[in-house]
């Protein structure tokens, strides 16, 4: 059985659209999904069958209204303008929020309302839990659907996501909750402790606590390499980078490329051998000191991609390795080391 694990992050969650996506175009069938926070919500959808439509889903939300916040403030913010309107507007919201004692649910709320059908959830085939901690006495509580009241499946989720800045409202048996990341992060042991062979953990790098799981245990991390913004960010730009970003990071794991920040086809390791045929050792070996690499293939892809950032070269793209040390050599006039070493390649 193949599982996925989500972990808490916030508008980090985003990048775990761009995940399943390119899982769902490759083929791979799960069977169960586990998710913290924001996880439990996404894995909500892709359980009740809808996964496909989470990049949709991202991409339609304004971050300003799921946290509560006036359209006004947000697109001031923005557009930076910072201005006494700009400071009045702060000033309101911040009111708002302390005189409620913290930011309502409503966003949320009408976030599962209009993505989530519960039913469709319950009848699905794909297993679905989620990480939440009941406040009263801090115990964890790791709970699948079938441990769900039909009636409160949204409150179980939400309280997976009750962070502390939150309104205090009781959700479920007149209980309060905490979110799950204040446990379990990302909460791969419920699937390991189902018996399931193969788990991919999306990892966000949201805060919380991230639990230890058997070291022979077959977990795939797929996580990003580059910054996928703050936890609450309301640049709906962030949204569509971190799902691009957990597509092509997703598509080279599953796909077995090379790259760390970029894509590129698979090349053997005497490949990047035979391209620093003509490379003087000295030079090899300063980059190599100054990359932190090891192996002929590590410096020459670092290498790249370090000149592919500093040239902006887009990073949603699968490339070929010769095709883009050709491009560094025709159009890239730098010459630093870096370069130099790239361009005897």
């Amino acid at each position: 059985m193949i599982g996925l694990a989500l972990e808490g992050g916030g508008v980090r969650g985003s990048y775990q659209a761009g995940v399943y996506m390119a899982m769902y175009e490759c083929g791979v069938k799960i069977d169960g999904v586990c998710g913290t926070s924001i996880g439990a919500i996404n894995g909500a959808v892709i359980a009740s069958g809808k996964g496909s439509s989470l990049p949709k889903i991202w991409r339609s939300l304004s971050m300003g209204h799921v946290f509560g916040f006036s359209d006004d403030f947000v697109n001031k913010l923005l557009k930076k303008e910072v201005n006494i309107d700009f400071v009045k507007l702060t000033l309101a919201n911040a009111l708002k929020i302390f005189s409620n004692k913290g930011i309502e649910l409503n966003g949320l709320k009408e976030v599962l309302d209009n993505n989530l059908d519960v039913e469709e959830l319950i009848n699905s085939e794909i297993e679905y839990g989620l990480c939440t901690v009941r406040f009263k006495d801090l115990k964890p509580l790791y709970l699948f659907k079938e441990d769900m009241n039909p009636d409160k499946v949204k409150d179980y989720i939400l309280a997976s996501c009750f962070l502390p800045f939150f309104k205090k409202e009781k959700l479920i048996d007149n209980n309060y909750y905490l979110d799950g990341g204040f446990y379990d992060l990302g909460p791969v042991n419920m699937l390991l402790n189902k018996g399931y062979d193969k788990i991919y953990l999306v990892k966000v790098h949201g805060v919380g606590i991230t639990r230890d799981y058997p070291k022979d245990a077959n977990v795939v991390v797929i996580e990003s390499k580059r910054k996928l913004g703050k936890v609450i960010d309301l640049n709906p730009s962030r949204v569509d980078e971190n799902i691009k970003m957990g597509y092509y990071d997703t598509i080279r794991i599953l796909k077995n490329y090379d790259g760390e920040k970029y894509v590129f086809k698979r090349r053997k390791d005497e490949y990047y051998k035979f391209l620093n045929r003509n490379v003087r050792d000295k030079l090899y070996q300063r980059v190599r000191r100054f990359l932190k690499t090891d192996t002929y293939k590590e410096t020459t892809i670092k290498a790249i991609e370090y000149i592919m950032e500093e040239e902006k070269i887009n990073y949603y793209k699968i490339y070929k390795i010769e095709s883009i040390i050709r491009k560094i050599k025709k159009e890239c006039s730098d010459n630093n080391f870096i370069y130099r070493y790239v361009k005897k390649l």
